[in-house]
């Protein structure tokens, strides 16, 4: 090997400290001695010939050349490790390997467990990591960087491997108790979304993915919602909507059994598009996931009329079902 070139376990170390914010809380995660874990970063830097960190009083940070390297590296032991897990497979070996799986927390509430179950029935009980995030961001920062081998959640904006389309995910309106007399009808009736237009709001802060949509709903329905509260996360969403802070737009998934009176479906069923994707082309075991998330039940893709042209050519693909995974030539790239 080149005697510039970093090892796998020197990344690992510097990615650690990067992650748990302290040399401490990295070398008790990587179950190393602190100062084996320090002196094989000061390694690294001097191969790579710059200080990656910044040691200071206030802890740890990335210098500019350290943020330029931790992107590539993510991808480089993910793309490692991957590797590794590919072989095994291809020989029939440790089988108990997990599967790593990315997604959002609507889809792990109420999609990923029931594929699960399925999914390890088929594969002799081998385990699933699910790394859960809260919006559609950050699980395609991760994905971008390497964190896991397959996400399965909303589109992402840009993405350059494979994407197949697996369905759609509805949206309900969580509506305060004193709601209740004026729109009228038991929990899960059918409203519109302008009949939402005089309450208060909870919104979605600015930059999470659903921000815009739930923005764009209102706007169709001719009105601009007033903001009570701005969250970034669905359940508090859903659980401030039911407390009487005001409206707010979940996935029907997220609406737990015991606020399910709180519940209103909207005309026209807003949804958005459900996805699988990759960085390259699928294992085996990844693809069966997938199989076990689409039979588990999704609605129909209910395309925007902007995207129309790419939900199409997404779902011309979806009748080549684990055939897409295997040759690069047939997935859709977007």
């Amino acid at each position: 090997m080149d005697g510039a070139t970093p090892s796998l376990r020197q990344i690992s170390y510097l990615l650690a400290v990067v992650d748990d914010g302290s040399f401490t809380a990295a070398a008790r995660r990587m179950r190393v001695a602190q100062p084996s874990l320090s002196q094989q970063i000061r390694v690294l830097e001097r191969r790579i010939g710059t200080d990656l960190l910044r040691r200071g009083p206030r802890g740890i940070s990335l210098t500019p050349a350290g943020q330029a390297f931790v992107g590539e590296a993510r991808a480089a032991l993910a793309s490692a490790r991957a590797a590794a897990e590919r072989a095994r497979d291809a020989a029939g070996l440790d089988a108990a390997a997990p599967l790593h799986v990315a997604t959002v927390t609507s889809i792990a509430t109420w999609l990923l467990p029931g594929a699960a179950v399925a999914w390890r029935a088929r594969h002799g009980g081998r385990p699933l990591r699910i790394t859960e995030f809260p919006d559609r961001g950050g699980l395609e920062a991760w994905m971008a960087a390497g964190g896991a081998e397959l996400a399965i959640g909303p589109r992402p904006l840009a993405w350059s491997g494979p994407v197949r389309l697996l369905g759609s995910e509805p949206y309900v309106a969580m509506v305060p108790e004193r709601e209740f007399d004026r729109l009228g009808g038991p929990a899960g009736a059918r409203i519109s979304v302008a009949a939402l237009a005089d309450a208060d709001w909870v919104l979605y802060s600015p930059g999470h993915g659903l921000h815009e949509f739930v923005l764009g709903l209102c706007r169709r329905a001719g009105f601009i919602p007033r903001a009570a509260v701005e969250t970034r996360q669905i359940d508090s969403a859903t659980r401030m909507a039911a407390a009487g802070l005001g409206v707010a737009i979940v996935p029907v998934g997220c609406v737990p059994s015991e606020l399910e009176r709180h519940r209103r479906d909207l005309l026209g069923v807003p949804s958005l598009d459900v996805v699988a994707y990759t960085r390259d082309e699928m294992s085996d075991s990844a693809a069966d996931l997938v199989e076990a998330v689409v039979r588990t039940g999704l609605g129909p893709a209910v395309p925007d009329p902007a995207t129309a042209h790419v939900v199409a050519a997404a779902a011309s693909q979806r009748d080549g079902a684990r055939r897409l995974w295997r040759s690069p030539a047939a997935v859709s790239r977007m």
